[in-house]
């Protein structure tokens, strides 16, 4: 599939060298490499296009969800805007099991100190989606992932907990208690997750060693620390945002700080494939497994290709 995007908006994106360089305090992964970055479109209003996350469906086309111009945007495989469909605040975009696109709304302090985060979901298909609510009364839901069972898990920031959904909506309160007291002994600020057979990779974007957690769906009080990316705490914080896991079993995760890095779960190691301005979300081009597509507070939608 071509895509996208990638350039700053009103100039050349940060990235446009290959930059590399070990993310403070970490090791660098023997299979580490250089990111290549693209060029592409640039956001149409600086900021105000903030590309908050991004899912595809299963036609290939990209979704991106602008928080603050409350609506999630469809692209063509060409990288032209095809369908804007309005949500209050979006966070994740993600594609279910039945085919429909899941987006978490309310991601904003004020809507999750209110409680009126939730889930929408719509058919990616139609020519005006028509969004409905899947589950409401969540925090500020932001993050989400579903797993093979069909559950949604959705990232609670104000609750500090990840919730746990069912396919029929209904909330599964008891594990989601058992998620929030074992994230509660890793630090704070649950933000992005991903999953990956019985494990869920939950970034904690306050904690200052920016940690991403391991937290297994069948017992989520296991709880264990999949890597810090700066053990040291550091001055300017990394603020791990968004993550993916690949083919390749890494996770590669979008840092508030701007850089993209590889970490491996196993070995507890990390690496910046590439440094530039802030980032919020990523996704695996589902064409091709070394090319990654990146949201940033910008608004601009970069992608990187790992050789």
């Amino acid at each position: 599939m071509t895509l996208l995007l990638a350039v700053a908006a009103g100039g050349p994106v940060a990235v446009a060298g290959p930059a590399v360089a070990d993310a403070p305090g970490t090791a660098t992964p023997v299979s580490c490499s250089p990111a290549e970055p693209a060029t592409g479109l640039p956001a149409r209003t600086p900021v105000g296009d903030w590309s908050e996350n991004l899912g595809f469906d299963t036609a290939g086309d990209l979704w991106v969800a602008r928080t603050y111009r409350n609506a999630v945007e469809r692209y063509d495989r060409g990288g032209h805007l095809v369908v804007s469909v309005p949500v209050s605040s979006p966070g994740a975009v993600r594609l279910g099991p039945d085919g429909l696109m899941y987006v978490t709304y309310g991601n904003s302090p004020f809507a999750g100190l209110a409680g009126q985060g939730g889930v929408l979901r719509f058919d990616p298909a139609a020519a005006v989606p028509q969004p409905e609510v899947f589950v409401s009364g969540l925090g500020q839901a932001n993050g989400a992932a579903f797993d093979a069972a069909g559950n949604l898990f959705v990232a609670d920031t104000t609750a500090d907990t990840v919730e746990r959904i069912r396919p029929d909506g209904t909330l599964d309160t008891e594990w989601t208690e058992r998620a929030r007291n074992a994230l509660a002994a890793k630090g704070s600020g649950a933000d992005g997750i991903a999953a990956a057979g019985n494990i869920l990779y939950v970034t904690l974007l306050e904690s200052p060693t920016a940690r991403i957690v391991a937290l297994p769906i069948d017992d989520p009080a296991r709880a264990d620390v999949a890597v810090d990316l700066a053990p040291a705490p550091l001055t300017a914080p990394l603020l791990p945002d968004d993550l993916a896991v690949a083919a390749d079993g890494l996770l590669y995760i979008a840092t508030g700080s701007g850089q993209f890095v590889r970490a491996d779960p196993v070995t507890h190691t990390s690496c910046t494939l590439l440094s530039g301005q802030p980032l919020t979300s990523v996704a695996v081009d589902p064409s091709d497994d070394h090319t990654f597509i990146l949201g940033t507070e910008g608004g601009d939608v970069l992608k990187a290709h790992l050789r």
